[in-house]
């Protein structure tokens, strides 16, 4: 009664297969994330995605192997094996989709999804109503079912792996689980049909409803245009979580960096200076590389800032940023390091690179002026590791204030341990 397998047949159902798989194993994941009434839609979505693919599969493939009577399907049982893999499929992402599951609801969301399989397949079969009883085959109809098992939990165990990766590399694997997923199916399948065999000269019953005509390549298509559409859905969601993923990101940087960031000059701020002197000396073999801090504090700040409004005198800080960033040598970091003063970290300080720079800093007073009044300086400098070998010494050693024109000069400095932290003039 049975003739030779239709090749073009056996490669559409797998190709059903794979699409539903991959499609259910991206709703699945999603389950993970979505809540309330989104996640409802995902589910109820894969589930059909799922169970339909798998139905189709299966009828797909039963047109691959041609029978010698026309064949026809009993409409109520076809559909009830439909619905019996929906339902299977929805129960199976419903439980695999939870944050947390232990090894019980596992092992009961493949067997609820291994089972509905079964019971779709073989109520498939059954659904033919053929005059004369199946045969079955007890070593081909027990594997049938421990395919089912294994490609079940096989295939919920992909999608707990992929619920934790994101990125190119998640569709990679997801792609390959949709792969092995239809391949499994496809294997149950096909076992199951040689486990139920119907007698040679069987015809189907005259009253079924369905035509194997709209069976095959029709329902193929049909499905196919549903999963197309899941896709669509599918790449979209992909796109917009990147999208949202993306602004995340930048706005995280935004955040971290206005940690670091002085608004008003877009210098790095106190806890930038800190970061940058933490990461100098945290460098292998940090002693043998010395900097200097050199600190600039407008010593008429209070005076500036009384007679200004606080958009005209955070124009002049842009002013006083703008000279100095010009007057340091493009080595140099500077900081805004309090509302009166400024920090500049000076890798080999005694680099004579630094010559005309420290001559330009040395004659900083007078040369800005802010309401017709010229700005003086208060400076300081240190140097790593004479006179400390940790932040804090450091900029405290810096703050000390100095003559101008020593500034440059670092022979003779040494640490002070009674080092006091001089008042400092804020906004």
């Amino acid at each position: 009664m049975m003739a030779e397998y239709d090749l073009s047949l056996v490669i559409a159902s797998y190709v059903v297969a794979v699409l539903a798989a991959y499609t259910a194993l991206y709703f699945g994941t999603r389950l993970n994330s979505a809540r309330g009434s989104e996640r409802r839609w995902w589910l109820v979505t894969g589930a059909l995605v799922m169970g339909t693919g798998v139905w189709t599969m299966h009828f797909v493939g039963m047109r691959a192997m041609p029978m010698e009577a026309t064949i026809s399907f009993d409409t109520t049982m076809t559909l009830i094996s439909w619905l019996a893999a929906v339902v299977a499929s929805g129960v199976a992402l419903g439980i695999i989709g939870r944050q947390q599951i232990g090894s019980g609801l596992f092992t009961g969301a493949a067997l609820a999804m291994s089972g509905g399989i079964v019971v779709m397949h073989y109520l498939g079969m059954y659904a033919m109503r053929m005059s004369a009883d199946p045969v079955f085959n007890a070593g081909f109809f027990a594997l049938s079912i421990a395919i089912a098992v294994l490609a079940s939990g096989a295939a919920l165990g992909m999608c707990r792996k992929l619920q934790t990766m994101n990125g190119r590399s998640a569709t990679v694997i997801q792609f390959v689980a949709a792969l092995v997923m239809a391949a499994a199916i496809c294997g149950m399948h096909y076992t199951g049909m040689m486990a139920m065999m119907f007698p040679a000269g069987a015809v189907p019953a005259a009253d079924n409803g369905l035509t194997g005509e709209w069976i095959g390549i029709p329902l193929a298509v049909a499905c196919v245009a549903l999963i197309a559409v899941a896709l669509v859905v599918t790449v979209m969601d992909i796109r917009a979580r990147r999208l949202l993923e993306e602004r995340k990101t930048r706005e995280n940087e935004w955040v971290e960096q206005m940690a670091f960031v002085d608004s008003v000059t877009n210098l790095p701020n106190r806890s930038g200076l800190e970061q940058k002197i933490l990461d100098t000396l945290a460098r292998e073999n940090s002693r043998k590389y010395s900097f200097a801090l050199i600190y600039l504090d407008i010593a008429n700040f209070r005076e500036l800032s009384e007679k200004l409004d606080a958009l005209t005198l955070n124009g002049a800080i842009r002013e006083v940023t703008g000279v100095l960033q010009e007057s340091l040598t493009e080595s140099v970091f500077l900081a805004r390091y309090s509302a009166s003063s400024f920090f500049a970290l000076v890798p080999d300080p005694q680099n004579a690179d630094h010559a005309f720079m420290y001559k330009r800093l040395r004659h900083l007073d007078g040369k800005i002026k802010a309401a017709d009044r010229a700005i003086t300086w208060r400076v300081g400098q240190s140097m790593y590791p004479l006179t400390g070998n940790s932040s804090r010494k450091l900029i405290r050693a810096a703050m000390i204030p100095r003559d101008p024109e020593r500034i440059g000069h670092f022979s003779g400095m040494k640490a002070d341990p009674e080092l006091a932290m001089p008042g400092q003039i804020n906004s």
